[in-house]
């Protein structure tokens, strides 16, 4: 409660009737026994003073308001923030203020925004990792939220299978790595490693962790990711319940039954087919004469034709008189063959024509008219149990509207399930499904309209030159079509104004000035007049009517010197991504000069006497000398036949640069800045097939214990690899065998019963075109040689 207002009133008073005395003693005077009670209030008080030596005295009434000013702030559920928030990179968080009174206007802001950012409405989004404060305030009061900004947050966690878990996780999950995640035994503090990181391909909050290891033991789990534990308790691994995973499958399809046993919670223990052997459990399958079995597939001819299923699990345990104890069943179960058209749901994914299967396609179904590249439709085809059919041989396709959409062939690929489609015009189309001549489902595409370029956007609106160095500097335009995809454009320059005395903007044009190469325009400073100038960078369509553009700010500046009086270091590129993708056909350095200047203008390369640069962690990076620049290696090339392979030399993080001149005067400067490497590719994800396996060397053992999927494709030399992987090709490896011994390359030899971590692996993926990339990728666990 908020007096300020009273008391300044009531002194007033004070001091005008009586003598001067303390406000304090008159605020703790009974004549207010009622005063915390009874606000907004009418007060009366009763002054006493003297007049010409007589006692006076006088009543004073007046209205007192006290306000009240607060500020709090509620979540998007409507709870009030309290601690610290968890946010995530890229994920909004909405915080609404409740003030008192309640239409005072608020201001938010942030104690820093390169980690989040905040808008007028409360809204906080988070750009970077680390802590920031955000603040809500009135012109009277003010209050705050802790916000922790994590490229991850987990929440929840529980087991499905002895050696798989489920998560719910927030954040970019695309990129989880297995060594991301801790799973630990919170008594024996035994650290469990993950083999395998699977997202989800509609929820991609919902990842599932494959284990090396059984969680069996009844005991309490941590999982920890990003600083965030969520806690499970492991499976007792005693059977409650078995049962058959289809008890319905699609006639005249052979299809695999599986007897399944869980615990008490559902936690799957054991998954068996027919060829199984396993001495606790039963399991045979009676086709009753209206089918068959081929191994572990149940094959029926016709709808409503049924087979009998035996399973059974026995402990092995028996009481003292012998009877066994803790067995279930034998159980019969009827399985029965059901309609294809009742139990098949299908979809589609437009997409390329390279791409490779329907998971790797953009979850698409638009078709632009006249794309000058060329598509496909991905189908998928699933049963009533959501497993994807085997045998697409049996499906044919065609499109409902030929005048729409066209059709490459009425059959599938039979690797992809894709078919080649062609947008004819606006509008929408179906893929008809056909099986034995008849319709058993469709999908729909969306025919939209022909890609045109809706956006261009400029990596520079401001450009500096200097006539003394003669330097240029080069723009870079990203244009996009209406559907948010780059697209191909020619761009057009002209100059808006200039304010160089008797020279035209139709005057500077050409080469002189500015030269076009695709999407970039680089702008000259040699043999052009000092001054500034506006061009207009535009996209113009056939009818040569501009469509949109973009002004940038060139300054050519004459210093009428080379002799500087400051100096700088110049890095052509501070925020370096090492992202390889079809353009990398060549070595990519960057380039560290010595600029002099003279009243802020670049005048003059000055010769490094000495330099150093090093990472983040303080190791020297090796630099080579290209007449006044010093060049750091950041990604090679090497060609091998057709194929350029780009190899990525810097590690990420804060770069740190010291160098060494001497000025005009003969005395060394030192000079420092620091520059930044980032590498936005997309991450490798690596699947352990297999943690003992043969081999001869540990190159053969990693080749035959793991995949490595990237993108459209997955890289494996295994005895199983699908038809459409590609091999698996080891670029760098290195780790430490179970002896101690240390290896850098492959062809370290290994013997059975020996086992290695991997500490590195660079393993050789296609990036796009004829362009490929040696990627490291994180291996768990040990591998063990049989």
């Amino acid at each position: 409660m908020q007096s300020i207002g009273f008391r300044r009133f009531f002194c007033v008073y004070y001091v005008l009737l009586t003598e001067a005395t303390d406000c304090q003693i008159l605020l703790s005077s009974p004549v207010f026994p009622a005063f915390f009670k009874t606000i907004p209030a009418v007060f009366t008080v009763k002054v006493t003073a003297k007049k010409n030596g007589k006692k006076v005295s006088k009543t004073l009434a007046s209205n007192i308001t006290v306000k009240n000013y607060k500020v709090r702030l509620e979540d998007a559920t409507g709870a009030t923030v309290s601690g610290t928030t968890i946010a995530v990179v890229g994920t909004p968080v909405q915080f609404t203020a409740k003030t008192a009174p309640a239409k005072a206007a608020v201001t938010y802001t942030s104690s820093d925004s390169a980690i989040a950012t905040v808008d007028t409405t409360g809204k906080v989004t988070p750009v970077k990792t680390g802590k920031v404060t955000i603040t809500a305030a009135t012109d009277k009061a003010s209050t705050t939220a802790e916000v922790e900004v994590k490229n991850y947050a987990l929440g929840t966690v529980s087991q499905t299978k002895l050696t798989e878990l489920t998560a719910t996780v927030a954040g970019n999950t695309k990129n989880l790595k297995t060594t991301d995640f801790t799973v630990k035994n919170t008594t024996s503090n035994v650290v469990y490693p993950v083999s395998k990181v699977s997202v989800d391909s509609k929820d991609a909050t919902k990842v599932t962790l494959t284990l090396f290891s059984e969680l069996s033991d009844d005991a309490n789990y941590d999982v920890t990711l990003d600083g965030t534990t969520k806690s499970f308790k492991a499976s007792d691994g005693k059977v409650a319940s078995i049962a058959l995973d289809n008890e319905t499958i699609p006639y005249a399809t052979e299809t695999e039954v599986k007897l399944v046993s869980k615990d008490a919670n559902g936690v799957v223990l054991k998954e068996l087919k027919t060829t199984d052997a396993d001495a606790h459990y039963t399991f045979t399958i009676d086709t009753k004469g209206n089918g068959y079995t081929n191994d572990s597939k149940l094959y029926l001819n016709k709808v409503n034709d049924t087979a009998e299923a035996t399973i059974e699990y026995k402990t092995g345990k028996y009481d003292q008189n012998g009877k066994a104890e803790g067995n279930i069943g034998p159980n019969k179960v009827t399985i029965t063959a059901v309609d294809q058209a009742v139990v098949n749901g299908f979809d589609v994914r437009i997409d390329k024509a390279t791409t490779t299967k329907f998971d790797k396609a953009k979850d698409s179904k638009k078709l632009a008219v006249k794309d000058p590249t060329q598509y496909a439709a991905f189908l998928k085809i699933k049963d009533a149990n959501g497993n994807e059919i085997k045998d697409y041989n049996k499906y044919k396709v065609e499109s409902s509207d030929k005048a729409t959409l066209m059709l490459g062939t009425s059959t599938l690929d039979p690797n992809k399930h894709s078919v080649n489609v062609t947008a004819v015009k606006a509008g929408t189309a179906y893929i008809l499904i056909k099986k034995d001549n008849k319709i058993v489902g469709s999908v729909a595409v969306e025919i939209v309209a022909e890609r045109t370029v809706a956006t261009l956007e400029l990596d520079s609106y401001n450009v500096t030159l200097s006539k003394q160095l003669k330097n240029t500097k080069t723009v870079t335009a990203t244009v996009k079509d209406q559907y948010g995809d780059d697209i191909a454009a020619n761009l057009s320059v002209e100059c808006l104004s200039t304010d160089v005395s008797n020279l035209s903007t139709s005057a500077v044009a050409g080469s002189t000035y500015y030269t076009i190469n695709g999407k970039k325009v680089t702008f000259n400073s040699e043999n052009v007049a000092a001054g500034n100038y506006v061009y207009k960078i535009s996209y113009k369509n056939s009818d040569n009517k501009e469509v949109v553009a973009k002004t940038v700010s060139v300054a050519v500046k004459d210093a009428k010197t080379t002799v500087p009086d400051a100096w700088r270091i110049d890095v052509d590129n501070n925020n370096f991504d090492l992202k390889v993708d079809k353009d990398t056909t060549a070595d990519k350095n960057i380039a560290i000069q010595v600029v002099g200047m003279k009243d802020g203008i670049d005048v003059k390369y000055e010769t490094i006497k000495s330099i150093s640069v090093k990472d983040a962690k303080g190791n020297a990076v090796v630099t080579t000398t290209s007449g006044s620049a010093v060049l750091v290696k950041a990604i090679t090339t090497a060609t091998s036949g057709s194929a350029i392979v780009a190899d990525k030399k810097l590690a990420t993080g804060t770069y740190s640069v010291k160098a060494t001149i001497t000025n005009n005067e003969g005395k060394d400067i030192e000079l420092s800045t620091t520059f930044t490497v980032k590498d936005t590719q997309d991450k490798a994800s690596v699947d352990v097939k297999d943690n003992t396996v043969a081999g001869a060397t540990v190159a053969d053992a990693v080749k035959n214990a793991l995949t490595v999927t990237y993108g459209e494709t997955t890289y494996s030399s295994r005895s199983d690899k699908a038809a459409a992987d590609q091999p698996l090709v080891i670029a760098a490896v290195e780790g430490i065998k179970n002896n101690g011994v240390k290896f850098t390359s492959g062809t370290q030899t290994v013997v059975s019963g020996e086992y290695f971590t991997i500490t590195k692996l660079a393993v050789t993926v296609k990036v796009d075109g004829n362009v490929y990339t040696n990627m490291e990728v994180s291996v768990p666990g040990a591998i063990t040689i049989k």
